[in-house]
């Protein structure tokens, strides 16, 4: 976690002094900086699957509406990570747009969990 503070800061030190001297460059320093974070934070994944997949194994839900979830949850990510990237080249009116795409998207999604909620709640009615 302190590299990926210490990158964050270095890489902003670095795009606040290239702002003064090129903002075309301040930007391509930004869009790197967020990549270069976005690897290291990766690193995490691997350690949260495996944990999550423990919990999987011992809940004995269905696997495929923890899939679901999982693809919910990467939708969200990449599209605030677009947004945002967007939303730093000056474009909020399409920052938006993809914020409002994706929760259509996410929606869309999670249709099959809706689904089996309403199938559990009436089961238990009946």
């Amino acid at each position: 976690m302190l590299k990926i503070i210490s990158i964050a800061i270095i890489c902003a030190i670095i795009i606040l002094y290239l702002r003064n001297i090129n903002a075309e460059l301040a930007l391509l320093a930004s869009i790197g900086a967020g990549i270069i974070i976005i690897f290291y934070a990766t690193e995490y994944l691997y350690t949260t699957f495996s944990f999550i997949n423990k919990i999987i194994n011992l809940s004995g839900i269905d696997k495929e509406y923890y899939t679901i979830i999982f693809k919910i949850t990467a939708i969200g990510y990449i599209v605030e990570f677009a947004s945002s990237t967007v939303n730093d080249f000056g474009l909020k009116s399409l920052s938006d747009k993809i914020t409002f795409a994706g929760k259509l998207i996410i929606l869309t999604t999670s249709l099959p969990i809706f689904y089996a909620i309403f199938n559990l709640i009436t089961g238990l009615l009946l």
